[in-house]
């Protein structure tokens, strides 16, 4: 991803990045639809899971940018899941250490440390938001739902939150070596996997909630955003 000497041939790249992160934008705003969509459930503490989540959500942007980056706690998120992907993709871990937010694997057995697997793996998983979501779910045997329904919604709010935006501090630190474009790729492909993969736990803490059903709304958004798109620019 490194910026490229080459005029044409990094013209082109440019070209395409621009064109695959324009395609990526209804994508987004479809799944984002889907999701909150099937978030308008309502709790047993009141409220919907959607509000408590957005509450959630909004409360963690205003500390982060106002009051506190809790660094250290994604930095140790990033690097379970670099050694993870380190063992998947070939080769073992010698050492896992973090500078300036980014980890640093040290290899053995002919894994690449220049992996984009290995490298982005962990921008993709939001663990924490995860075991907020597998914890309510098993919260849910002991706790009544009154107590736990909406500070597990909030939680996981904040934590996704806490992903996406650590995750964005964190690549931006690599923008001297990017172009604008490959920067916003990077960050809308992180952002639909986080979606899908986070869609997919909220059941553990929300039964109510279909990932199928939420899937299915975001389809019919997308489609329909393209299609207004491409009646706009064509066709008007």
């Amino acid at each position: 991803m490194a910026k490229s000497a080459s005029k044409p041939g990094e013209i082109l790249a440019r070209a395409v990045k621009i064109a695959v992160v324009a395609a990526l934008v209804p994508v987004i705003l479809g799944l984002l639809h889907g999701l909150l969509s099937g978030l308008e459930i309502t709790t047993a503490s009141g409220g919907t899971f959607r509000e408590w989540s957005h509450w959630g959500f909004t409360t963690y942007v205003g500390v982060h940018l106002i009051l506190y980056r809790p660094v250290e706690l994604f930095q140790a998120s990033h690097r379970i899941f670099s050694t993870i992907a380190v063992w998947l993709f070939g080769g073992s871990v010698g050492s896992v250490e973090s500078a300036g937010g980014k980890g640093k694997l040290a290899t053995k057995g002919g894994a690449s440390q220049g992996s984009t697997l290995v490298a982005f793996s962990p921008y993709v998983v939001p663990l924490y938001m995860i075991l907020a979501c597998l914890g309510g779910g098993l919260l849910r045997q002991w706790v009544d739902r009154a107590w736990l329904d909406g500070p597990v919604a909030f939680l996981a709010g904040w934590l996704m939150a806490f992903h996406w935006l650590m995750t964005a501090d964190d690549l931006q630190q690599q923008r001297d070596r990017w172009h604008m474009e490959t920067y916003l790729l990077a960050i809308g492909l992180v952002f639909i996997v986080t979606l899908l993969i986070g869609g997919a736990c909220l059941p553990w803490a929300v039964p109510e909630f279909s990932f199928l059903q939420a899937l299915g709304d975001a389809l019919d958004r997308t489609r329909a955003i393209y299609a207004t798109a491409i009646d706009q620019l064509f066709f008007n």
